[in-house]
């Protein structure tokens, strides 16, 4: 009967276990929060955004929202002479690595009608 036990709260530890880390594989990064987004005075080495972006593009949030929401939610993006090919452009911070020489970025393209038809993390 003990080793029934055992077994049970193994199997549900493993469960736990794998929620865990299925959650985290689907969901990277980290909540939403729009103050802390626009904050202007972010650590210069900071990864908030970056956290941030990643859960934005793993859950397709941004998918379908007009200019003018987006903006809304991120802040009017300031002026910069990477991607011009985009429509909006945000930076998130140093690049992710060993040796982060450049910066991501979260880009977004805009169709005819000022829709979100296209966002995802770039580098310089």
């Amino acid at each position: 009967m003990l080793s029934r036990r055992i077994r049970i709260r193994n199997a549900v530890i493993i469960v736990v276990i794998a929620l865990f880390f299925g959650y985290r594989w689907c969901f990277p990064g980290r909540s939403f929060d729009s103050e802390l987004w626009q904050e202007n005075m972010l650590p210069l080495g900071s990864n908030v955004r970056l956290g941030m972006a990643d859960r934005i593009v793993a859950r397709h949030v941004l998918r379908g929202m007009t200019s003018s929401q987006v903006i809304d939610m991120l802040g009017k993006p300031p002026a910069t002479d990477y991607f011009s090919e985009w429509d909006l452009v945000y930076r998130l911070g140093p690049e992710r690595g060993f040796l982060s020489i450049d910066s991501e970025w979260l880009v977004v393209k805009l169709d005819q009608n000022e829709i979100v038809a296209d966002f995802k993390i770039v580098s310089d």
